[in-house]
């Protein structure tokens, strides 16, 4: 193999396994803050990454302008490993009751108490796509944000704290992925930013430590010189590939 050949291929494995390694994470200002605590930031990943981010762990701190965070990423599609994020090894949740009078307050109430780590990341993340990012503090957004704390909160720490109405933005959470036809495809431009320094807090438990855990949306496309090197990248791999293939069929005669 040439020396192009190995760098390409050790640098698009790099790339593919950049999510099991931190990164590092800027935060540089909020971008819709609410009253009652909460909302969003934008930050930047790797000083290359434009992201906003917005909160779902309402019981740490997360300091906004900060730089040189250490971080996971970690994904929201089937399979995920949540192994570095907070909740992933949490196995027990405070209890969903709604009661607005809804007559699927029930059963509503019963798929967010039975839903697993990764589908109440996937909840936040479907509430987070309806928040009204241009209207600020406003009681539908303080809803989605109570909502989101409701939804990842752990019975081993205090109650999430109440200063919205979030029964109707956790109705909508729960039909949604009660729904067997709703849509999930938006969850691939999500990832959930975790603390790297988080640590083991016993069986059952969320990690422990750390800053507050965002979940994330990418906001821009490679910078041009990233996906020139990608192309190269791709390019020297088909070239290795073609020149293999015609030594090895060259051998034959």
């Amino acid at each position: 193999m040439s020396s192009w050949g190995g760098f390409t291929l050790a640098f698009l494995v790099a790339t593919v396994g950049a999510l099991a390694s931190p990164v590092q994470f800027d935060t540089h200002s909020y971008n819709f803050a609410l009253d009652g605590g909460g909302g969003g930031e934008s930050g930047v990943l790797n000083l290359t990454q434009d992201v906003e981010t917005v909160c779902v762990d309402f019981d740490n701190e997360i300091y906004v302008g900060h730089t040189d965070y250490s971080a996971y990423l970690s994904t929201l599609t089937a399979g995920s490993d949540l192994s570095h994020t907070r909740f992933g090894g949490n196995s027990s949740w405070h209890t969903i009751t709604l009661n607005d009078g809804d007559p699927n307050d029930a059963a509503d109430s019963a798929t967010i108490d039975d839903a697993d780590a990764l589908e109440r990341y996937q909840m936040a993340a479907f509430l987070v796509t309806e928040y009204q990012m241009n209207q600020g503090s406003n009681a539908y957004n303080n809803g989605i944000q109570g909502a989101i704390w409701d939804i990842l909160d752990p019975s081993s720490s205090p109650l999430a704290p109440d200063y919205a109405n979030a029964d109707q933005a956790l109705e909508r959470a729960a039909e949604w992925l009660a729904n067997p036809n709703a849509d999930k495809s938006f969850l691939a431009d999500f990832l959930i930013v975790s603390d790297a320094t988080m640590a083991w807090n016993g069986a059952g438990k969320p990690l422990a430590g750390g800053f507050q855990e965002q979940l994330t949306m990418l906001t821009t496309v490679p910078e041009p010189r990233q996906v020139g090197w990608i192309l190269m990248a791709l390019f020297s791999i088909c070239a290795f590939l073609q020149r293999t293939v015609f030594c090895m069929e060259g051998r034959k005669f």
